[in-house]
């Protein structure tokens, strides 16, 4: 039904657009589909790919790649800016194998008009792969057109009618745990092919093991990475896409001592590098430690001493994480916590709010080591945890079974979804 009636939406969203400036924002990041090279019509391709966020591009990405290593052709088709430019990239690497596509979810017409794209005409892949849980009607009906549809980091996580309906359609599915996997075997029994794998494990143990060199050319920040590794790791923290919801954590009376001593010291990676946002992370921590006691270091604000840092510089959190033994991941107080696979497999302990219920990652992490990831009844909770932690038990044997059996359970997947 949606489907129907989406193209008088999109109409009416065009006329209205001068009035709301999101709606007119939103449209004039879909109408670069009919400027740039990499959205052009094409006759043929072989794998198409929906990806929601940079989350989603990771867990795709080993997929992705083994296609294009393959040489065959993809589609990329992107719903949030957030990810436009490592999908541009991935166009710029191989202009002859890769379309993108801005997901038209304001600009959606059943035929290409004007402003208007359609998803029906633009799809040429007979396969199509989603990822987690976003369902577009236009994208679902792609199936009564004969495509073939795969499912990457499945899981029955916040469920409804459509979307127990949605996975009915699936030929593929990789559950993000085993059991999930379970769950998805149950409902469609033998009308798919379902297997258990969590493709961000391999990319994080790449990234892990390039760490180092991937840090050292943000030159800007070699002093203060210096000043990482000469702590200690019981002194020093992270905070992983932090917001300000998370800051609770951090009213203590015995944390804030420790900082002001120099005792602890703190790194607030923030979730959006923006500097509204980073100040606003400042002014709270101003609020909590003084004002002398934090600073925001990026490009141009080289680092000064200051215990409690706000590093607005992009792409190398999971690196970051490489230096730290205890991380605190955001979004535990927001809709839901942001991956806590990254510092996991980093050798972290993790500590995040209370909101994991969508959380997969959350999941596979407290299989294997459930004493090693740990979630906060109260933010006052926080400080009592740390201080109970030890660190010179981490259970890294475990972590390296599981990456080894991942890695090899990864690439019988891709090979069978290839054929």
């Amino acid at each position: 039904m949606l489907s129907i009636i989406r193209p008088f939406i999109s109409i009416l969203l065009v006329v209205i657009r001068p009035l709301v400036p999101f709606i007119q924002k939103r449209l004039n990041f879909e109408r670069k589909n009919f400027t740039e090279e990499s959205s052009r019509r094409h006759t043929s391709s072989d794998y198409c790919f929906e990806i929601s966020s940079e989350g989603e591009l990771e867990q795709v990405r080993p997929l992705l790649q083994a296609v294009l290593s393959a040489g065959k052709k993809i589609e990329i088709l992107y719903s949030s800016p957030s990810v436009e430019t490592k999908c541009q990239k991935i166009f710029a690497d191989y202009p002859e194998l890769v379309r993108t596509l801005r997901m038209p979810l304001m600009s959606s017409f059943s035929v290409d008009f004007l402003y208007f794209r359609s998803i029906w005409f633009w799809v040429k892949s007979p396969v199509v792969v989603f990822c987690r849980y976003d369902f577009f009607p236009e994208l679902l009906m792609l199936k009564f057109f004969g495509k073939k549809f795969i499912l990457i980091s499945g899981a029955f996580k916040k469920m409804s009618w459509y979307k127990t309906e949605s996975f009915k359609l699936f030929d593929v599915v990789v559950a993000a745990t085993e059991l999930e996997k379970d769950k998805f075997v149950e409902l469609l029994g033998d009308k798919a092919r379902v297997y258990n794998c969590d493709f961000r494990v391999p990319r994080i143990t790449e990234r892990y093991t390039h760490a180092e060199e991937v840090i050292a050319r943000k030159v800007s920040i070699t002093p203060y990475i210096e000043k990482l590794k000469s702590l200690k790791p019981e002194e020093k923290i992270i905070l992983g896409s932090a917001w300000a919801s998370d800051l609770d954590i951090l009213k203590n009376d015995q944390l804030i001592q420790k900082v002001k001593k120099g005792e602890l010291h703190l790194l607030l990676a923030p979730h959006k590098l923006d500097d509204e946002f980073s100040l606003t992370l400042k002014t709270i921590c101003s609020e909590i430690f003084g004002n002398d006691q934090v600073e925001v270091v990026n490009d141009k604000n080289p680092y000064k001493g200051s215990p409690v840092v706000i590093l607005q510089m992009g792409g190398i959190l999971c690196e970051l994480y490489s230096l730290f033994k205890v991380a605190y991941v955001g979004g535990g107080y927001e809709r839901s916590i942001h991956s806590v696979l990254e510092p996991y497999f980093s050798n972290n302990i993790v500590v995040t709010g209370p909101t994991i219920h969508r959380s997969t990652e959350f999941d596979l992490a407290f299989e294997i080591t459930p004493h090693e990831i740990h979630v906060l009844k109260s933010p006052e909770s926080f400080y009592t945890i740390i201080e109970s932690l030890d660190l010179t038990a981490l259970d890294v044997p475990a972590r390296d079974q599981f990456k080894k059996h991942t890695e090899k359970e990864m690439k019988l997947i891709i090979k069978d979804i290839l054929g």
